[in-house]
């Protein structure tokens, strides 16, 4: 919201400056982006141009003498529309115009000239005229020697608001005034509109067939002139940030802008018909809007009708049939209440978004419908010359619920931690304009309908420490019975980015929408989607079901910007229409280990990858993890390259390398992948167990072997057998080759194991060693029919 300074200062009866204004709304009420003049310029002034004649050396300039006030001044001017006998703006010598551009006396082709004559675009003021030629032309009426930005309005300054939703009355001049007078404590000031009316019976008749529109008032307005709107009423639009059209758009955004109700203006000669019809649209129903767009409709949204066809989309945009033109003379207005969450729903779905539509969607005050709408009526009697015709046709059926709030003195003071006195609670409560009766200490208040959504007393008492001061209030810590620390989950996610961090992972934080295909693309089985209802745009219609599309968009944005190393992980969800599922994915690429002065580089691969997840189960204290194949591959990973990740034998998730297809859509190689649920890992994390032995004294001994087996068998059976047969003295088992290829028969495999012994109370002897590994040996060959190799 774009305040004027001029426009509030009209409301207040102690002017204020606009520093002050900004200082008060950052500290008592919302946050200001910028203060700012609407016109950067000075040294101007009102010109006459006594005569204008051609330059003796230049075709396209013209010599002008003009009267300033105090002197007459020579000044050259290459304008194509600059004639005699017109008023002008003249920026003096040692002006200054926006972009700190100074003007200067000087010779232009041999010919002095002491100023310039100036354009609103070299002012720095756009759209204040429809077209504009050249210099500006100023009415007959414009002063000559006077500032031109005073008479025309624009010696303002603006503070621009950033507005939260909650505060829809600073949607408005007057609630911005509201919000002065209470945090300034001064008086405020409004004049009741004063309207003529003509009494004329014009039959109009309005109605409603929808809850979703409770208030509705249509004056008839007739022997409308258009005409430029004065320069007063332009410079306020400008201020605000809008476009000025003509006197009756003007009016009707005048009047929102110092109500925040929305007003339409149709022409009610293109209407045809004496009766108005609010009602909801038929199904597939279709409207063209002002701005030349067919629209197809919704059930849900509310119409304008004139008892057949619909005329406007209510609260967004009016219909072009009954657009207001050049022609117009007769004008139905209209003034109404349409319900918030289905003009929100409205204007949302057809991308609608205004001025208009932003307030009905936050709310309006109800009690400011009729009186805006005279407002308007009076803005039409002064600057369109118009007859207004009898009294409004409306309707209003809106039930009033009050904001009636209790609350005591000692609850205040308690939340607060302050101790406030009755007299100060009555005093501010006066500044903001809210009712109050007040006994024992207990205020009963009653919130005006300008101040929407308040829903409880802890609302009432932020107004009130607000007004009084954030600043007064006096601190203290927090009294917490319990010492603050991680809780077990949070302890276990900060373990696991800890974990991914420390070996050079980097987190991702990706949109959880996206759209069909990439929610679906890594499912194993069929599941229900979640569909926005109203969707950014289709690439955002979906909640995900896994987080590694996104992270495959995060490793093509950075291999395009040649990154060849990247190692990603994420703690994101998935989401069905069940659950949310908590998920850790991430994604490997390039060199995981890479040595600048000796060039060796470790890649990336599927036992790389494999390694890890083992060692964060171990750093989480998990031991009871498996990798199977999987029985049906799993979608877009490579088949063979792909494995089941179990706890306790229950799947939480896969590891796996992007299938060839994938990397090619994706322009890269050799991407690995992984993705598994949060809460079985947290299911099977202990963070309690900490084990603590003491060195041995007795030396360990090391055995190594190799035996043959079918190229079928999985090494890990191997490694189960030797487990399941060893006793205490074998403390490690480690599988640290695998061979197929010359010397062996192409259906069998070597592995090679080693295994470290030690006694905790002796030094094992070379026999005692000798017997556990002929012990092993025979267990793999009856159980595997492994071969020691020769």
């Amino acid at each position: 919201m774009k305040i004027s300074m001029n426009w509030l200062n009209d409301y207040l009866t102690k002017k204020i400056d606009a520093q002050e204004v900004e200082k008060k709304f950052n500290l008592m009420s919302q946050e200001v982006e910028g203060r700012y003049s609407l016109v950067d310029a000075k040294g101007l002034v009102i010109g006459h141009v006594n005569s204008c004649v051609q330059h003796d050396n230049a075709d396209k300039l013209k010599v002008c003498q003009v009267d300033v006030g105090n002197e007459i001044l020579q000044i050259i001017c290459g304008a194509p529309n600059v004639d005699a006998n017109q008023k002008v703006i003249v920026a003096l010598p040692g002006a200054v115009l926006p972009g700190n551009f100074k003007i200067k006396k000087a010779k232009i082709r041999g010919v002095v000239s002491n100023g310039m004559i100036c354009s609103l675009d070299e002012l720095g003021v756009q759209d204040f005229e429809k077209k504009e030629t050249g210099i500006y032309v100023l009415n007959d009426s414009a002063p000559i020697g006077k500032d031109p930005l005073q008479y025309m309005g624009l010696d303002d300054e603006v503070i621009d608001l950033d507005l939260t939703a909650n505060r829809p009355d600073l949607l408005s001049m007057r609630g911005i005034a509201y919000d002065v007078k209470a945090m300034f404590d001064i008086d405020i000031s409004f004049d009741k509109p004063k309207v003529k009316r003509v009494k004329e019976k014009r039959e109009l008749s309005i109605f409603t067939e929808t809850e979703d529109a409770p208030v509705y008032y249509g004056q008839i307005i007739e022997n409308v002139k258009i005409k430029e709107s004065p320069y007063w009423l332009k410079s306020r639009l400008l201020a605000a940030g809008i476009r000025p059209i003509s006197n009756i758009v003007d009016i009707t955004n005048y009047v929102m802008l110092e109500y925040s109700q929305p007003l339409h203006a149709f022409d009610f000669n293109k209407v045809n018909s004496n009766k108005i019809l609010v009602r909801k649209a038929k199904e597939n129903e279709k409207i063209t809007t002002l701005d030349e767009v067919e629209r197809e409709l919704l059930s849900t949204d509310i119409v304008i009708t004139n008892g057949v066809k619909p005329i406007a989309l209510a609260g967004v945009m009016g219909g072009a049939e009954t657009e207001v033109s050049d022609s117009t003379n007769t004008i139905l207005l209209e003034s109404a209440v349409f319900d918030p969450v289905s003009i929100r729903k409205t204007s949302k779905r057809l991308a609608l978004k205004s001025e208009a539509s932003s307030r009905y969607e936050k709310g309006i005050n109800h009690e400011l419908t009729k009186e805006a709408l005279d407002r308007a009526c009076e803005l039409f009697v002064e600057l369109a010359d118009a007859s207004i015709v009898d009294e409004p046709s409306f309707y209003n059926q809106l039930e009033v619920n009050y904001q009636d709030f209790e609350l005591s003195l000692d609850k205040l003071n308690k939340v607060t931690g302050h101790t406030f006195e009755i007299d100060e609670v009555k005093a501010i409560l006066k500044r903001l304009d809210f009712d109050y009766k007040e006994k024992n200490a207990i205020f009963n208040i009653t919130v005006p309908a300008r101040r929407l959504g308040f829903e409880s007393y802890q609302d009432i008492i932020e107004e009130i420490v607000r007004i009084y001061g954030y600043d007064k209030i006096g601190m203290s810590l927090p009294k917490t019975p319990t010492e603050g620390k991680l809780s077990k989950k949070q302890q276990f996610k900060r373990n696991i980015r800890n974990f991914f961090s420390h070996i050079g992972f980097y987190e991702t934080s990706t949109y959880s929408l996206t759209n069909q295909f990439l929610a679906t693309k890594y499912d194993v089985t069929e599941t229900s989607l979640v569909k926005i209802m109203n969707p950014i745009n289709t690439d955002r219609e979906y909640l995900r079901h896994s987080v590694i599309p996104a992270l495959t968009e995060v490793l093509s944005y950075n291999h395009a910007r040649k990154m060849e190393n990247i190692f990603l992980y994420e703690l994101g969800k998935r989401y069905t229409q069940e659950a949310e599922t908590e998920l850790i994915s991430g994604l490997m690429k390039g060199d995981f280990l890479y040595s600048l002065w000796q060039k060796q580089a470790v890649e990336v691969d599927f036992y790389l990858l494999k390694g890890i997840i083992e060692k964060l189960f171990i750093d989480l204290k998990i031991s009871d993890f498996d990798f199977v194949v999987p029985e049906n591959p799993i979608p877009n990973l490579h088949p063979g390259i792909s494995a089941n990740v179990l706890i306790k034998g229950k799947h939480i998730g896969w590891i796996g390398k992007l299938h060839p297809e994938e990397e090619k859509e994706l322009n890269v190689k050799n991407v690995f992948v992984f993705e598994f649920e949060l809460e079985k890992i947290y299911s099977a994390y202990n963070e309690n167990v900490k084990q603590y032995e003491p060195i041995n004294k007795y030396p360990s001994v090391s055995r190594d072997i190799a035996v043959v087996v079918d190229k079928l068998i999985p090494a890990k059976d191997l490694y189960e057998t030797v487990k399941n047969i060893s006793n205490q003295s074998l403390i490690a088992i480690d599988i640290f080759d695998v061979y197929q290829g010359e010397h062996l028969d192409s259906q069998l495999k070597s592995i090679a194991m080693s295994f470290k012994f030690e006694n905790k109370e002796k030094t094992l002897s070379n026999d005692e060693v000798d017997l556990m590994v002929k012990r092993i040996l025979n267990a793999l060959e009856e159980k595997h029919n492994a071969k020691l190799r020769q």
